[in-house]
């Protein structure tokens, strides 16, 4: 990727720098408050099962270290990731497969299916669960608010089999489709309770119907910024924010045939930050293959136009298929750590990297 990327000439975006953080990386969480600046990830620690731990690193790279890799509690088949920080910097929540999985694809922290939500400290002594997940259901995708009061996850229940092919993808899932059966799950956080204590008041929202939902950040207001495709379509379609009711519901990005995902707002509101499959004209939901997928990085300026910031698939020249997914900002607005997974020829994933995108000023 070209370390000296600029944005449109007419673009209200500054010019900006990408560099590799690492190449051992994964999903992450930028802690934005005042404690420190550590990012958070996940990474493959097994390259035989593709178990992962969680780790920590300074934003330049430097002195990442293993969180969970020594934490004595029950990690499943090993899928352990998808770090989100509590405001005291002191905590995570992630999510942690369980004993009910069978460790397939879909017990993936992309999936969540068969997995619980566990609190853990950053210096290492405490590990708790905070959500238990029935056989066959998902957690997924869990943030706090800025104010550490509220918590947001994607939470997946069982649904009608749909196939009996032994055969079938989805038949690591009962036969389900494991794209239905989706709400979002708000509840009221308090760390300082232990176990499921943790979490009270309870709520499940579904604002735009039937369909999956996948949770990007809930703000001390409730309100939550999330992806929704509707009617278990195979893809990730359109990106929304709501209330904490379901009521309030606006469209952020609106486009049927293209896969849009993980949205976030930059810290000053005005810029939205998401993936997507936009920058290739052949890929066109729904008909269009996942094996086939490639997304970038894109941000919808505060007028509304929206920009293309990294461009891995165009540059490789068609040797990688490339599939940029979580990212987070920092607290100044001015960079973006995001995760790339590079793909073979025949579909063999390499390890995911951990890129570094820096505006020359923050956004407008």
């Amino acid at each position: 990727m070209a370390a000296g990327c600029a944005a449109a000439a007419d673009a209200p975006l500054p010019h900006f720098t990408i560099k590799q953080l690492t190449g051992q990386g994964g999903r992450l969480a930028w802690y934005t408050g005042p404690a420190h600046e550590l990012i958070a990830y996940d990474a493959i620690v097994d390259a035989e099962t593709a178990a992962t731990e969680v780790f920590v690193m300074q934003p330049d790279g430097s002195e990442a270290r293993c969180i969970t890799c020594k934490m004595d509690f029950p990690k499943g088949g090993g899928f352990v990731g998808q770090p989100a920080w509590h405001p005291d910097g002191k905590h995570l929540v992630i999510q942690v497969e369980n004993a009910n999985s069978n460790h397939t694809r879909f017990n993936h922290m992309s999936w969540g299916i068969d997995a619980d939500l566990w609190l853990i400290s950053l210096d290492g002594k405490r590990a708790e669960r905070i959500w238990a997940s029935a056989p066959g259901h998902a957690a997924l995708h869990p943030h706090f608010s800025d104010d550490g009061r509220l918590l947001v996850f994607s939470e997946r229940g069982t649904t009608p089999r749909v196939t009996r092919r032994l055969l079938h993808p989805w038949a690591a899932v009962g036969g389900q489709n494991p794209w239905d059966g989706w709400s979002i799950h708000i509840a009221t956080a308090d760390i300082a309770e232990s176990g499921g204590r943790m979490l009270s008041n309870r709520r499940r929202i579904a604002p735009n119907g039937r369909g999956f939902y996948e949770t990007h950040s809930i703000s001390s207001q409730g309100r939550v910024v999330y992806s929704f495709t509707a009617d278990g379509a195979p893809y990730v379609d359109d990106i929304f924010e709501t209330d904490a009711a379901g009521r309030k519901t606006r469209h952020l990005i609106d486009s049927p045939a293209t896969w849009d995902e993980h949205g976030a707002y930059s810290p000053n509101g005005r810029n939205l930050a998401f993936i997507s499959s936009r920058a290739d004209p052949e890929w066109r939901a729904p008909n269009s293959r996942v094996d086939t997928l490639t997304t970038e990085l894109f941000v919808r300026s505060g007028d509304g136009r929206i920009h293309q910031l990294t461009s891995f698939n165009r540059e490789s020249g068609g040797a990688r298929r490339y599939l940029v997914s979580d990212f987070d900002w920092d607290r100044t607005g001015r960079r973006i750590a995001f995760q790339v997974a590079p793909v073979g020829r025949f579909g063999k994933a390499d390890s995911p990297q951990i890129w570094l995108l820096e505006f020359s000023a923050p956004g407008r």
